[in-house]
């Protein structure tokens, strides 16, 4: 027979397949690693957990050295969440670094303290929004002018008399002010030194109790050395008590302590030398016990 007639083996095309796979590899390889995508200028909201978690660290730093409460509120609204208070907390209790917990917490305090304060007081924007002006502009289609004036002023003293609620609502006033220790003489109750090898680091160990005896949270704590101070908050070990804090000391440097606003202050506290059985020194700690009076 003759082979022009005779019948070839079907093939697929497979080289169809190849070009595909080759194409997503070389596209992939311009993407993600030769040209890939660089995002500039987007809104906060747009970022990831971690990128936003570094966001509200660094608006709290900023806060930290500013103390511009309306820049770090103005800022935290540009990530559009509605629950920033319980945010902030949380992720002051998941840092891994004390100092920024302790950063963290503080800006948390006085937003806290703000919602607060802006909750007890509604008149002020209630007063703000006085629909004054479309009562005014009604009347002066009357031909009588000395009534649109009489009814304008009518309308303004209703409006300004109107709020009467302040009173109740000054009864519902968060206790931050007594929690934080503004009001409270706290005294020193115990001073001793801790021995422990196992402690790699010499620390302040404060705790603060209340008149029952009981842990008190959220208070302010301030140690000062020569050339700085730092400000912390009990309450952010409550796996040891709700009441207690700890700052780390530098050996050979003397540091002071005053709890709350009007506390005692303890003075000329220094890192301990304590000594193990072989003989070797090391720094120890110092355990230092608040009390309310």
């Amino acid at each position: 027979m003759n082979s022009k007639y005779r019948e070839e083996r079907y093939r697929p095309p497979f080289y169809l397949l190849t070009g595909i796979i080759l194409g997503l590899i070389i596209g992939f390889t311009f993407s993600f690693y030769l040209f890939p995508i660089e995002y500039s200028n987007v809104p906060p909201e747009t970022l990831q957990s971690v990128d936003k978690d570094q966001y509200r660290l660094m608006i709290a730093y900023a806060f930290h050295a500013n103390q511009d409460i309306g820049r770090a509120n103005a800022r935290l609204g540009l990530l559009r969440e509605d629950n920033v208070l319980e945010i902030l907390l949380n992720q002051a209790q998941r840092s891994e670094r004390r100092r920024d917990a302790q950063i963290l917490l503080s800006l948390y305090e006085v937003l806290q303290e703000n919602s607060a304060i802006e909750a007890s007081n509604p008149q002020i924007s209630t007063q703000t929004e006085i629909p004054t002006l479309p009562s005014a502009v009604i009347l002066t289609e009357t031909p009588n002018i000395s009534e649109t004036i009489t009814a304008t002023i009518q309308t303004v003293k209703t409006a300004t008399t109107k709020p009467t609620q302040p009173a109740q609502t000054k009864t519902v006033f968060p206790t931050q002010t007594i929690v934080s220790g503004a009001t409270i003489p706290f005294r020193l109750v115990e001073q001793k030194t801790i021995c422990d090898p196992n402690s790699p680091e010499s620390s302040i160990q404060i705790e603060v109790l209340d008149k029952e005896n009981k842990p008190m949270g959220n208070i302010r704590i301030l140690v000062n050395w020569e050339g700085g101070q730092d400000i912390f908050f009990t309450g952010y070990f409550p796996e040891i008590s709700v009441g207690y804090a700890d700052f780390l000391m530098e050996p050979n440097v003397v540091y002071s302590v005053q709890i709350g606003e009007i506390g005692e202050t303890v003075n000329q506290i220094i890192s301990p030398e304590c000594e193990n059985n072989s003989g070797e020194k090391y720094w120890g700690n110092v355990s230092l016990l608040f009390g309310e009076p």
